[in-house]
This record gives structure tokens, sequence and C-alpha cells, in this order.
């Protein structure tokens, strides 16, 4: 598997790491979403992307099981949810996190999506005492536009003891290529490694401009166009893959992307096919405290748990 360093925090990463959106949802999956991302760490998928908002805790229960006899081997990223943002309530979503991962540290804590709702500095406040107490090791943000950033920025030079922020997740595929323009190159000037999740467009790698491309050359090297679509992403510095797979043959397939290289010609072929991105990523969601506490009401009532990942008639 190839490796990805991030020099802002000194380490390198799989390129090919694995997601978990959606995991954790129902208890007769358990086992069958344990076993992917067991195969996937098998083959060098060792990052793993989670958050407290995935099946309202489920998911980091998932990931626990998986991970409960390799820690060491893992590198694990989880979110706090912008309702818990507050500098006291984004400690205590981290605690929580850590219990049901069943480990005592995070590789990294991200804040999910930005909120207006909680001033940034008591997020990174948080983010630092965590990293202090040796429950976290670097930190980070998602879903962070250009405009985001610079608030980040602002708060950043308000505070006296700082956070070591290393990653900002973001949405990025061949079908979705807004975070190229501005996003990209911002994370590579600080250092940060950029996760790319959803990067085979959530199942609609066929609907996308180009995807004839993706298959010639998939063809002429013998893999997938799901390969070679999280190549292509690869190409970029500091860029880093999340998808998320329950099949074991999709996990299969996923790692193998990490273990070869497009040549300049290949890529050359798919940039004509794909031609450049439009637009600049956007917030997507509204960017308010109850908004998103509301979004986490409904994933307890959607998935049946009570918010700390077990059912909700588990005693």
């Amino acid at each position: 598997m190839r490796q990805v360093y991030v020099p802002a925090a000194g380490v390198a990463v799989a390129a090919v790491g694995q997601g978990t959106w959606r995991m954790g949802e129902a208890p007769e999956r358990h086992r069958e979403e344990v076993e992917a991302l067991r195969l996937g760490i098998a083959l060098g998928m060792t990052l793993i992307d989670t958050a407290e908002y995935y099946g309202a805790g489920g998911a980091e229960r998932v990931v626990g099981d998986a991970i409960a006899d390799q820690r060491e081997r893992v590198f694990v990223v989880t979110k706090v949810w912008p309702s818990h943002a507050g500098e006291e309530a984004a400690i205590r979503a981290v605690r929580a996190s850590l219990r049901r991962l069943r480990t005592d540290y995070v590789d990294a804590v991200l804040l999910h999506w930005p909120t207006r709702s909680v001033p940034l500095e008591e997020t990174l406040r948080a983010f630092a005492r965590l990293e202090r107490e040796g429950l976290v090791r670097f930190s980070g943000v998602s879903n962070f536009t250009p405009a985001w950033l610079a608030r980040l920025d602002a708060a950043w030079g308000r505070m006296a003891e700082r956070p070591r922020l290393a990653l900002h997740q973001v949405p990025y595929s061949v079908g979705d290529r807004r975070v190229e323009s501005r996003v990209l190159p911002d994370a590579e000037r600080r250092g940060w490694g950029v996760m790319a999740y959803s990067p085979l467009g959530q199942g609609r790698l066929e609907r996308v401009r180009g995807y004839d491309a993706l298959v010639r050359v998939a063809r002429g090297r013998g893999v997938s166009p799901y390969q070679v679509a999280l190549n292509w992403l690869l190409r970029r510095p500091g860029v880093v893959v999340i998808p998320k797979a329950t099949n074991l043959a999709h996990v299969r397939d996923n790692a193998a992307a990490g273990t070869w290289t497009l040549e300049p010609e290949e890529v050359g072929v798919l940039e004509d096919a794909l031609g450049p991105p439009r637009g600049d990523l956007a917030t997507g969601l509204p960017p308010w405290g109850p908004f998103f506490a509301l979004a986490y009401w409904f994933e307890t009532r959607r998935t049946g748990r009570r918010g700390d990942g077990r059912p909700a008639t588990a005693s």
C-alpha cells in the first residue's frame, strides 16, 4: 500500500483508507462490517475514518471491534458533530467516542462541519486540551470552505494554546472536483493531509463525464474503473481516499488501487476527458447549532440508537 506523508503531522498514512458512513446502523450487519474493516486493515488500508454522528455512535462501535486486537496498526480519525462543538461539549464528545472505539486515544479528531453557533476558538481549545492530555494526536477540520478556512486562521491567531492541525476532510471525486480550485492548494501550503470522502461518487461513478475514458484506462491496465478513479485522485499531493465498502470483493478492489500509480499519459487522457473543475467548495449545510442538534436527534431516531451507539432497547 502506498503511503502519503502529512508534513503538518510528521507522519505517513495509507493512501487508501476506509470510510464508515452508514455502518453501525443495523445489528444484523455488525459482523459483516467488522469483517470488512479487518480485511481492509490486513490489505494495508490502515487509516479508518469514522464519526460520532455515523449511526449515532454505532459506526464507532464497529470500528472498536475491528481494531480491538490491532490498535497500534491503525490510524483512527473521528469527528465531533457541530452541536457538540463547544469546548466542554467537544471534550465530552471525544471521551464518549473513545469509549465506543475502546481505545485510549484517537490519531486525529476533526470538527465535522463548520458552525456559526460556537466560536471556533472553543473547539480549537478543546482539541488543544485533548492533545495535551494524550487523548488525541492531531486535529483538523472537515467541509471547510475557503471562507471558513479564513475564519479558522483568524481564530488561530487569537489563541495562546493551539492544537496541531493536520487534516482536512472534503468531498472529492472525479465527478466532484470543486476542491481543486482553492481547497487543495490551501492544504498543500499548510502541509495538511486531505481526506477525500465519497471518492467514488456514492455509487454514481458511471454517470460522470469522462467515464468512458476511465473504462479505457482500466481495460488497458487490467483493473477496475473504480481503481482508476481512486488512483486519479491520489495524483494530487497530500490526498488520501476513504471509500466505504462492506462487500469483501469491493474492499479488495479498493485496496488494490493503492498498489500502483497512473502514468503521466494516462493522467492526461483522463484530464482531457473529465474537463476542468467547476465551481468552489460550498458549506452544504446550514451552519447553525439548532440544525445540527436536530439532525443528530433524527439520526438516533432513524437508526434506533440512543446516541451512544447502543440500540435504544439495550440496557
